[in-house]
Order: C-alpha cells, then structure tokens, then sequence
C-alpha cells in the first residue's frame, strides 16, 4: 500500500485521529485519491483535421490512501476490493453540471484489484483542450443518472461486509482538471459510521443481533451544490441490522453500520438488540439528545438489558379453569373456552436477580440502608411505589464500591423474589415487554394440555418438573431452568415462584355472567380490584397451588418470598 506522504499525486497529510467524550471517535475524513490520467492517443496518435487535438482517451488510475474506506476485517484500515465501484460525472470547466449531457455521465468506474476502468464508456475521450470538473460518488448505482437528485438509501440489513460496504456513501468533487494533468479527487464519507461495543459477560450470549432502532435511512444528494453533502430524509425512517466483526473484541463483540447524520432525540431507544432472531430487547433510554454527525464515527458502548431466552406462542384457544371434577378445583375456577387472536412471545425463564439488577443500574433506583429495606421509585401510571424488599439471601444488594446494584450471594440465576407487582411491572416497561396476562400464563402453562400440570394428571411427579415443599433445597427459591421444561419449552411455570399476572383479580376472571359455555378473546380481567393475579404455586407450596389453573391473589404493593414474574412481547410482523 502507498503510504500518504510517499503518493506522486497529492501531498495531503495524514488526516488526524482522536477521541471526544460521549463516546465519539472524531475521524477526519479526506480519504482517497482517485487518479484519472492522459494516457496515450488512441491507435495511430494521429490529428483529426483541421489541426484538432489527439484523440486522447481519459484512463483511469487509483492511489490508496489511508483511510480511504473502512476495511471491514480490520477498523481502520484503507483497502479498496476488487469489483468495487465508483460513479464520475464530468463537464468542461466552468460549465455547470447538468442532469444530463455532461462530458461524462455516471460513468462506472470499477477496480479489479490492480487497476480502474471504465466500465460502460471505456473510450471516453477528453473533449477538448479544456480543463474539466469532475464529480464523484461511491458506491456505483446505475440508477443515478441525474447529478443533481440522487436520493440514496442505506440497507436495512448491513450484516454482512459487502452490505455494510455498500451502505458506504462516499462523496467527491475535483474542479479545473488540465487535460493530460493526474485527477485527484478526496473522497469524503457523506454518512454517520456508529460503532457499538457490549460485554458478553454483560450479555451471556453471543448470538446477539445489534439494531438501531428507528433512525433516518435516506439521503439526497446535489453533486453540484455549493456544500458537498447529503441531506437527510427525515420521514424516512427505520430500524437498521449492524455487521458484527469476526474478530471479536477480547472485552467484547463491536458492530457497525452506516446510518445518514441526524439528531436523535431524548427518551428514545436507539439500540435493540435481538437473540435468535426473536423479539427485540431495546437498549437504554437515552437521557438527552444523540447527535449522528456526519463523516464521523459514533461509538457507543452498549448495554444489553437482559438476556431473554423467549419462546415464541402461537395464538390458539383452549379451555382455561379447572373441571369440577379436578383435585383441588375451587370456585373460582370456573372452566369455559377463551380464545388467543394473537401470537406473543414469553420469557422462557422467570425474570433473574442479575436481570433485575441491570433494570435498577440502569434506571438508577437508589438504594435505602437496611438489609429488609424496600426499595422505591416511580412506577409509570402508578406514581411512587415499592419496587421490592431487600432480601440479604435471595435477590439484589446494592454494593457501594462498584456503585451499582449486584446479585446477592452469587445468586445471579435465582429468581427475582419479594418483587411486587409494581417492582414487575416497572421491569417490564424498561425493557419493553408487560407483565402476561392470566390468560397469556395459563396457555402457556398448559401447553396444549388439558391435564391438571402440563406434565400429566399424576402429581407424584411434581419433583421432576416444580421446585415445591417436596424439594426445595435452601427453604427458598432455586436457581431457574433445572428441572424439567413443559411441552413448549418453559422453565419453572410449576413452583419455584408464583408470577404476577396484568390482571386485577375478580372470581370470575371480569366476564361477566360467567359460564362453562362462555367464549371470550384476548381477556385482560377485571377493571379493578384490590389485588393482582398469581399464577404457577411457589417453592413453599405443595402440590394443589401448581396446576395449570389454579388462582391465587396478592396485594400488588407487597413483597413477598414467594413471588416472582416473567415477562411477554407482542409479535411485531
């Protein structure tokens, strides 16, 4: 590669590298040297009558600079690849470029990894003994035929090298060129490059897909206008797929895409990442307005919220309650037929105190002294309300070295206990999810069965399925996803902890004249009560409070050991 100060055709110096706070790489960006050469006369070198000029024809040659684009396997580095390509137009000095009829226009310009040609006009000739005015662009797109209005848009899914190459916008202008003189066009990153970095440690995964969510993703472009930019579409707007480098990071995974500059505002969420392709889990809340600026690199340090293993439910009716002949039915428990309209997905583990934790560091929940202290702090619709109860054996404590909050006793994959309904509910807005309705819990629990516990009829095999008064080791909760899974593939929705539900609590689940015969869709329950809905029975209890459909209540604003929850996202198609 030529080094800069060593080129025969620019003299331009190094452009300069350094950081800014907030996170922000400023990366100065006069990039590549693109060379178009009077070569020799065509055949014979001969004059055209009349003492015209040679016919000479414009060939083309490029000089790598450093920092001319991004090499993708390595950050940083200039290296241009073979079939990469590049759109000129050119007019006479001085003339103003058109939409067409220029001397050149939105000639291909491709390299083979030696060398440029002239793809669709490789006989262009300089017209005359006239300097001309050269305009650039990369990448290629035959489609640009107007100078003047080129609208380009960046890919939605930059997961790959050549994706994220071609979403590359790069910007160039030369004017006054001599004929026979070398061309030097600079090449100006015309886009925001944003660089995301996150702990795997943070995360426990590594199959992560990192978004950014709802940012412009179109440009128009006047190749002519005083000020060589792209203008940003602000309607224009979508969520956009980064490329995860193969050399992973020894500290962390780094992804990148090229999104247009542009402001993005306060309260927004603008990373999501997704784990198997399956619901998003937004990054946090931005506490003042992003600015994208343009040629620049933006980096970011991400913070996964939570690794959510989900499980995809397909929507489907069955029959929710008990039969009367059921051990252990009760009253309230009345069976008749309700219908789910729509899929959703939900956690397939219940809600851990590492989760929870990421939740108060994030949204800076204080901590009160005391090893039974609740914690407080606003609960959106509901005001300032009790989060959770301090436990020093079961859930989250907040150390004042690391000025965060951590799990307790290295107890990271236990269950989050003595969380109250607002403490679930408030997890679930951060991350973007709700709290399941009793109907969402229930179907998912029985998991197309129709048995009292979704592993059969026969309670003597609670053991194998349920943390319950039969096996509960440590007189409390356990650590979630070792026992069995139900048919679908859920953990723990028999025992370990009983889960809060959306539904405020009636006997007759808020149908009203509530029959065996009744069919309803998509019920959310009473209109309002004085409790909340628990579902699933807990390590305390024995075999009766796990069925599939057994009810239970609880003061929304109470802690207790035996409570916990998981969380459920609609499926956005």
């Amino acid at each position: 590669m030529t080094e800069l100060n060593d080129s025969p055709y620019c003299n331009t110096k190094n452009p300069p590298y350094h950081e800014k706070l907030y996170f922000i790489n400023r990366w100065v960006l006069p990039l590549l040297a693109v060379s178009v050469m009077a070569g020799s006369s065509c055949s014979d070198d001969s004059t055209e009558g009349g003492g015209a000029l040679p016919s000479v024809a414009i060939k083309f040659d490029a000089q790598l600079y450093p920092l001319t684009r991004t090499d993708v396997n390595e950050k940083f580095r200039t290296a241009w690849k073979s079939g990469d390509a590049i759109g000129v137009f050119a007019t006479e000095f001085g003339s103003e470029l058109q939409s067409e009829g220029n001397v050149l226009n939105n000639a291909k310009l491709v390299y083979d990894g030696a060398s440029w040609t002239l793809e669709n006009n490789p006989s262009a000739k300089w017209p005359s003994d006239q300097p001309l005015d050269f305009y650039a662009y990369y990448p290629y797109n035959e489609s640009f035929t107007n100078p003047l209005d080129i609208t380009f848009n960046i890919l939605a899914e930059q997961t790959d090298a050549d994706s994220f190459a071609a979403s590359d916008l790069m910007l160039a202008r030369t004017i006054g060129v001599a004929r026979g003189a070398t061309v030097c066009m600079m090449f100006y990153h015309a886009l925001t490059m944003v660089d995301v970095t996150f702990d795997p440690m943070e995360s426990g995964a590594d199959d992560i897909q990192v978004q950014l969510s709802n940012v412009c993703n179109s440009v128009k472009v006047n190749l002519a206008a005083t000020e060589l930019k792209a203008e940003v579409d602000l309607s224009s707007k979508g969520d956009v797929a980064l490329y995860q480098y193969p050399n992973t990071l020894e500290d962390g995974y780094e992804y990148r895409a090229w999104v247009p500059a542009q402001t993005v505002e306060a309260g927004d969420h603008l990373l999501k990442f997704l784990y198997s392709g399956w619901r998003e889990m937004a990054g946090s809340t931005l506490q003042e307005p992003l600015s994208l600026p343009s040629g620049e690199v933006l980096t970011m340090q991400g913070e996964f919220l939570g690794y959510l293993s989900l499980t995809r439910i397909t929507a489907g009716e069955f029959m929710m309650g008990t039969r009367e002949d059921e051990s252990g039915h009760t009253y309230m428990e009345t069976q008749h037929k309700v219908i789910l309209t729509k899929d959703y997905y939900i956690g397939t583990y219940e809600i851990t105190n590492s989760q929870y934790a990421q939740f108060l560091n994030a949204t800076g929940v204080a901590d009160v002294s005391g090893d039974l202290s609740q914690i407080t702090a606003n609960v959106e619709g509901y005001g300032i309300q009790t989060l959770f109860q301090k436990s020093p054996n079961w859930n989250v404590r907040y150390d004042s070295a690391e000025e965060k909050w951590v799990p307790v006793l290295d107890k990271g994959n236990y269950p989050m206990s003595y969380v109250t309904w607002y403490g679930a509910k408030a997890y679930a807005d951060w991350i973007g999810g709700a709290l399941p309705t009793e109907a969402q819990w229930e179907y998912a629990c029985r998991a197309g069965t129709t048995t009292a516990w979704s592993f059969g009829a026969d309670y003597s095999d609670i053991t194998d399925y349920a943390w319950c008064d039969q096996n509960s080791p440590d007189n409390g909760p356990s650590e979630v996803g070792k026992l069995e899974p139900n048919p679908w593939g859920l953990y723990d929705m028999h025992g370990n902890l009983y889960e809060w539900c959306s539904n405020w609590f009636d006997y007759y689940y808020g149908i009203e004249n509530l029959t065996s015969d009744t069919v309803v869709e998509d019920p959310v329950g009473a209109e309002s009560s004085m409790y909340k809905v628990i579902k699933g029975g807990s390590w305390l209890n024995y075999w009766h409070y796990l069925r599939s459909g057994y009810r239970n209540v609880y003061f929304p604003n109470a802690p207790s050991d035996c409570n916990g929850f998981r969380v459920v996202f609609p499926v956005n198609e």
